[in-house]
Order: structure tokens, then C-alpha cells, then sequence
């Protein structure tokens, strides 16, 4: 349990505010923001930049050396992991998307590169000594993505990786899948969202996808090696396996309830719903696919794929069916949130719906948050204030005042300049953000 004192505060706030006045581009990392270690086995949507993570956990674990254990709500890639692993810290994430699940599961280890590296060799030679032409899956619209020759090759692949029989190698291979369907599927890479080429660049594509399954796991063995390197000569592994508790959650944070409390929540949420800002889903559903779903998680299954659409519908602001009462409970906790949707007021009336059901799930996910974190714990939320509707969605003073009515309290706000983390395109209704904003916020002490 961490201590809170109001000289903790204050020292939190002058660490924090000493770096950005001493460079005001100090949180933007700019050139310097390059993916080590664990962080480059895959490129998820819209990642956290590693460094942002490392330098505000340096400075509050110095603050508190008594933190312990971070919590991530929206675990994504796993960026807070790996850099809470860094730290020789605890851990526990929640996400609502499998292939997220999966990749937290692989960075938290274990760490066996060197039989990872045998294991790589051999399932290499399955795939090139295999000939036959089967195709292994069949989902809806299959041909529309993948061309023939495309599935022929990945069927070869994943047959190989289902010969291989420890599960925690199977997951650090179906990374190497999910990259190789990413790239040699139909769907243009330019965007997140499922998107065809035209029929004539299809046809006129040469791509070796047995080619980038082989180039991901020889650079995915690199990342996991100097991860391992990190880890061991800071005494953080014990026979490969890191040595304390790691818990990586497949579900809806709105109904999460982890037993053991957290120090720390440091996390960085969507910025809105999927659909307006980032399609994880969509860009997760080809390659879950080709992924035993059973290697991620009990819990992953068919019904998140049931469509390109499903793991967006089950995300913050998914369901846009809202109710009177959505909107005045958030407008009675938050004016933010009360001025937005007068700003609102004369646009087409589904662009009110998509924030107040976005905020209204956000707000729904605060408690279980706020249950999981100690008493006099700390809070860091990364956070972007998107458009919608020509207007600016104050989606940092909203979650501050939301917040605020569950007794946090706000000890500072950074702003970083965003330049080079990957956000939706521009479209007419969400636009591509040029800042960030990083609350720090304290959960009130127990009396």
C-alpha cells in the first residue's frame, strides 16, 4: 500500500512540471520514440509511445517507491506491460479484443529465446517442406480478402505452428501469422478499417507471405532476446519466467473486478467509439481468422468474429442506443460534458448519440477502475480530444470531472505533441489529433 501525503503531491507536480519547463517538447519524444525491446514484435493501432510510459512511471515510482503493482484497463499491445515489467513491477491488463490479449500474453513471456529459436527453425523447415495445396479455413467473404495463392500459403503456415506443441511458442508464432495476413491480405494497409484494393492491384500484387511470416519471427526472436537480456540482468527472471505476478484479462472493462489492488492505473483508453476513430476490431478480424483463438484465451471464441464489426460493437460506445438518462446523468457530473452536447445540438442527432454512448460506457468502466486501485493510488490517463461535428470533444476535462465524482483528484496536466503515433484518418466526423493530454490524478485516501 502507498502512502499519500499532501508533500507527495506537491513533489509529483514539480517533477512533472520541472521537465516540461525546462523543454516544452519534452512528453513528445520526437525522434526518440523508437520501439525496443518486446514493443516491436507487432504494429497494433494507435500505440502508446514507450517512452511517455517509461519517464512518468520513472518519476512517480521515485515519488512512491513503495508502488508495486500497475493496472492497465485498456491493455491494447501492452506497451504499459512491458514497460511495468522494466521496472521489475507487477501487473494486470484488461482488453476487450483477443489479438490485443495475445500480444500482452506473448511480451509477458516466457522468456525461453533459446528454445524459441530452435522451435522457429524447425516449424520454418515444416513450412517449406510442406506442398500441399489444402486451405485450412473457411469464413464468410474469405475469397474477397485473400487470393487462392495467398491461402494456400498461409494454411501452410498455420498448420506448422499447430505441430508445435508448447502453447507459449504457438503464441509467439500466431503473431508472426497475424503480420503475414496483415500484409499479404486484400485489404489496403494505408487505413485500420477493412478497405479492398482495386481489382487490378490485387491481381498485379507479387507478395511472399511464407516470406513475412519468416522475416517476422527472425525479428520477433531479436526483440524477445533483448527483451530477455533487459529482464535477467536487472535479476527480474526466474528460469525464464518473470518473477512476480503477471494477470492479462479477456474481457469488458465495465465489468472487470481484479482481486488484487493496483498502485498505479496507468493507461490510455480510445478516444471514442471504434467506428469514428480507431477500428481495432476491424483491423484484428482477419487476422484472428487464421489464429486458434483457443491458444489466446478460453474466452476467445467464434461469437468475436461473427462479423468484421462485432469486437468494435462490444468496445466503448459501441451501441449507440442511449437513453434521456445517459445524457443527464453525465450532463449532471460533468458542465464538460453539458457544453459539449449544446455545441452539439445542430448537427445531425446521431453525432450527439456517438459521444454521449461513448461517454456513457467510459463512465461505466470509472467504478471497476477505481475499485481495482488502492486507496491513495495514482492515476495516469493518456488522452486525445477528438472532433466531432467541427467540435473539439474535451475528452480530458470530461474524464477529470467524471472522475472528480468518485473523489479522485487532478494533480496535474501535461500536454505532449503527438509526432509520431499513428491515429485514424481524417474523416467528417474525428480528425487527426496533433496533441495529447496526460492527466495525473490520485484516488482518494480511505477514512
Amino acid at each position: 500500500m502507498i502512502t499519500a501525503t499532501r508533500q507527495h503531491d506537491d513533489a509529483i507536480r514539480k517533477r512533472l512540471k520541472d521537465l516540461t519547463r525546462k523543454d516544452k517538447d519534452y512528453w513528445s519524444f520526437k525522434g526518440n520514440s523508437l520501439r525496443e525491446h518486446s514493443h516491436g514484435l507487432f504494429q497494433y493501432p494507435a500505440m502508446m509511445v514507450p517512452q511517455v510510459a517509461r519517464s512518468v512511471l520513472q518519476q512517480l515510482c521515485e515519488v512512491h517507491p513503495d508502488i508495486e503493482r500497475v493496472g492497465d484497463p485498456f491493455a491494447g499491445s501492452g506497451t504499459i506491460l512491458t514497460e511495468s515489467l522494466l521496472r521489475g513491477l507487477s501487473f494486470c491488463g484488461t482488453d476487450i479484443n483477443p489479438l490485443a490479449v495475445l500480444l500482452c500474453r506473448v511480451k509477458a513471456g516466457p522468456f525461453f529465446v533459446e528454445a524459441l529459436a530452435a522451435k522457429a527453425a524447425d516449424l520454418l523447415a515444416r513450412v517449406d517442406s510442406d506442398t500441399n495445396t489444402a486451405i485450412d479455413i473457411h469464413f464468410a467473404n474469405q475469397e474477397k480478402w485473400f487470393r487462392s495463392d495467398v491461402q494456400v500459403a498461409l494454411s501452410r503456415i498455420r498448420r506448422a505452428i499447430f505441430r508445435e506443441g508448447s502453447r507459449w511458442a504457438r503464441r509467439f508464432f500466431w503473431i508472426g501469422m497475424a503480420e503475414a495476413v496483415r500484409l499479404s491480405g486484400n485489404s489496403r494497409t494505408s487505413t485500420f478499417k477493412l478497405h479492398i484494393r482495386l481489382s487490378e492491384d490485387i491481381a498485379a500484387r507479387t507478395f511472399d507471405a511464407i516470406g513475412v511470416f519468416r522475416r517476422a519471427i527472425e525479428r520477433n526472436l531479436g526483440h524477445m532476446k533483448a527483451q530477455e537480456t533487459c529482464l535477467r540482468e536487472a535479476g527480474y527472471l526466474r528460469r525464464g519466467h518473470y518473477y512476480t505476478p503477471i494477470d492479462i484479462t479477456l474481457g469488458d472493462t465495465r465489468q472487470s473486478s481484479g482481486s488484487a489492488l493496483s498502485d498505479i492505473i496507468l493507461t490510455s483508453p480510445p478516444y471514442g467509439d471504434n467506428a469514428t476513430t480507431v477500428p481495432y476490431g476491424q483491423y484484428s478480424y482477419l487476422p484472428l481468422q487464421w489464429i486458434d483463438l483457443s491458444d489466446i484465451d478460453p474466452g476467445a471464441g467464434a461469437e468475436h468474429l461473427r462479423s468484421t464489426h462485432e469486437i468494435d460493437a462490444r468496445s466503448l460506445g459501441g451501441s449507440w442506443r442511449i437513453k434521456q438518462s445517459d445524457r443527464e446523468h453525465l450532463a449532471d457530473n460533468s458542465p464538460a460534458f453539458r457544453r459539449c452536447l449544446a455545441q452539439l445540438q445542430k448537427e445531425p442527432l446521431d453525432r450527439s448519440n456517438r459521444v454521449t454512448a461513448f461517454f456513457r460506457d467510459l463512465d461505466s468502466c470509472l467504478g471497476s477502475i477505481l475499485q481495482g486501485l488502492r486507496p491513495g493510488g495514482l492515476m495516469v490517463w493518456t488522452l486525445g480530444n477528438r472532433k466531432v461535428g467541427g467540435q473539439r470533444i474535451p475528452l480530458d476535462t470530461i474524464v477529470s470531472e467524471l472522475l472528480a465524482t468518485h473523489r479522485a483528484s487532478l494533480l496535474c496536466k501535461l500536454t505532449r505533441h503527438i509526432s509520431s503515433k499513428r491515429m485514424a484518418p481524417k474523416n467528417n466526423i474525428a480528425d487527426t489529433m496533433s496533441t495529447e493530454a496526460i492527466l495525473v490524478m490520485r484516488k482518494a485516501v480511505a477514512i
